[in-house]
């Protein structure tokens, strides 16, 4: 339920039935019952933002049934039973409406590529009572590689703290979401560090037992060469690229990495239900 729209209904019936009975019956006490209404409209209609997020924090709908799928592009939601797929889909919700995107040189923005980044935020929060990722609200993208004052080279994937901002290119983006095995998941590597700004005690912990750029090699054939290329950065962040490793190869952290995939099992482990 839209609670904007369920105002205006209302407040629209209110003032249908008090001007029916001024009309018929000459009475000015029914001006009230025109007159509030209105009021009721026009402030609902200027808190409109406002009013849907509140309403929303603990009646998040589902996700619309032709993006739902996308969410199985990401391994934690595949594992996830009935109740958590259903939490991990409202959070995406929540976060898709948080975020203000924007594309540069781009029309408009696919909603799925939206609910991506959205899901993105939402598996590597999973664990988190708040998961919201406090002030990091805007989405950027780009058609193609970009500088940026912070980096002065063309890259494709930055975490811009001081404006709470991620800014990615569009193509690139959305082929890390889709072929995660293939190329790091930017996604979950912005957001990833996004989360870890916020949380310092899970960054030292997760920074102490980081994966090396040649374990990272042997886990994914990632090398350092091929991440820094990818991205376009020469310094990356082997914290993140850990936690992303986390959710995107997991079986192949079973097999090599065991000591470690205990660790950030204890450390970052949502609630996982059978169905």
């Amino acid at each position: 339920m839209d609670p904007v729209r369920a105002i205006t209904l209302s407040g629209l019936c209110l003032f249908s039935l008090g001007a029916i009975l001024r009309y018929t019956t000459s009475d000015s006490a029914y001006d009230l019952l025109m007159i509030i209404p209105v009021i009721a409209i026009g402030a609902a209609l200027a808190l409109g933002p406002q009013l849907r997020w509140r309403y929303w924090l603990k009646h998040a709908p589902d996700l619309p049934v032709g993006l739902a799928p996308l969410l199985e592009r990401f391994d934690l939601y595949r594992r996830l039973g009935l109740e958590d797929k259903r939490e991990f889909r409202r959070r995406t919700f929540l976060l898709k409406e948080r975020f203000h995107f924007h594309g540069e040189g781009i029309e408009e923005l696919p909603p799925d590529v939206e609910i991506m980044a959205a899901a993105s935020a939402a598996t590597v929060g999973f664990h988190r009572e708040d998961f919201l990722l406090g002030d990091y609200e805007t989405v950027v993208f780009y058609r193609h590689y970009f500088p940026t004052p912070e980096h002065d080279v063309l890259h494709c994937s930055e975490l811009h703290t001081p404006d709470g901002a991620i800014i990615w290119t569009l193509n690139v983006f959305l082929r890390s979401c889709i072929e995660p095995k293939k190329y790091l998941h930017l996604g979950l590597y912005e957001y990833g560090r996004a989360m870890l700004s916020l949380e310092l005690d899970l960054r030292h912990q997760l920074k102490d037992v980081a994966l090396s750029y040649a374990e990272v090699a042997a886990l994914t054939g990632f090398t350092e060469d091929k991440l820094k290329a990818f991205i376009g950065l020469e310094e990356l962040d082997l914290t993140a690229i850990t936690l992303v490793l986390y959710f995107t190869h997991r079986e192949e952290l079973a097999r090599q990495q065991p000591e470690l995939l205990a660790k950030m099992d204890t450390w970052l482990a949502p609630p996982v239900t059978t169905d």
